[in-house]
Formats: C-alpha cells, sequence, structure tokens
C-alpha cells in the first residue's frame, strides 16, 4: 500500500472564538445576577448636621429607606413603596438573609428634611421591630460645609 504525502502544509492557529463566547457569557451572567444599589434611589432633600461624619458603607448589607413626599409622606425601599406594617416585614426577611449569610445588616434612614418626625420614627420602629440592630439617619454634610464656609450658621 502506497501512501501518498501532502505536500500542503496549513498553519496551525487557535480558534479563539469558544473562548470568547464563553467568556461573554460569565460576564453577562454575572453582571445581571451582582446586586446594584445606589445609596440615592428618590430625591430627598436632607435635613442639615454640623456633627455628622461620612460613614463606610461598605461593611454592611445596607438597606436604604426613604421618606418622601412631606405632604403625604410614603416609605420607599429599593424602589417599592411600603406601607410601616410592609416594611416592617420586609425588613425581618431581609434581615433573616442577612443573617443566614454571616452578614451584618445596616438601614440607612432618609427623610425629606420637611417630613414630620412622626414619621421618620415610625420608620425606627419598623427596623427595631423586625430586630435590626445597625442603623444610621443619613443627613446633608455638604451644605452645611458650604454654610460654615460662607460663615454662615
Amino acid at each position: 500500500m502506497k501512501l501518498v504525502k501532502s505536500s500542503v502544509c496549513g498553519d496551525v492557529s487557535f480558534n479563539y472564538t469558544p473562548i470568547l463566547n464563553g467568556v461573554f457569557c460569565l460576564l453577562i451572567f454575572f453582571v445581571l445576577t451582582a446586586q446594584f444599589m445606589t445609596l440615592e434611589v428618590e430625591d430627598v432633600v436632607l435635613p442639615p448636621s454640623l456633627t455628622a461624619e461620612p460613614k463606610d458603607y461598605t461593611q454592611f448589607r445596607n438597606v436604604v429607606i426613604n421618606i418622601i413626599r412631606p405632604e403625604n409622606p410614603a416609605i420607599v425601599v429599593m424602589g417599592h413603596e411600603h406601607t410601616y406594617r410592609t416594611l416592617t416585614e420586609h425588613l425581618k426577611s431581609l434581615n433573616e438573609s442577612a443573617k443566614a449569610d454571616n452578614a451584618k445588616m445596616n438601614v440607612i434612614l432618609r427623610a425629606d428634611r420637611k417630613v414630620p418626625y412622626e414619621d421618620v420614627a415610625r420608620a425606627m420602629l419598623a427596623a427595631g421591630n423586625a430586630q435590626i440592630e445597625g442603623w444610621w439617619i443619613q443627613a446633608d454634610i455638604s451644605r452645611v460645609e458650604k454654610a460654615t464656609l460662607k460663615g454662615s450658621p
């Protein structure tokens, strides 16, 4: 039996298409499953504070509660409006999932400066009823710094 040798020598190259497809699929998966949370979802005019300091938000699993519309207050958590009763239940479920992941739960309370204090206190009670130990009240530090730089109280 006679073997015929081929005189055609082709370049050997690596096909990158399957690897790029896999990398892009993984990239899309991680982008879609990552939770992106911005701290300022709703437009809230925060009250000024003379003693507040910037906090490190990365140490905790943060839930931002915004109380908006001073004339008819509404509680908004992650873009969803809640009543005080549903807020407590929602915070309880978030706290339980944080404890299951061995994470510390923290509530950041943001209220418009014209919102009555009673509504802010109800949100605080809802966080307390959900057994969340850590919470912050966010204030507007930048306006205080600007005011003290200008010399006004």
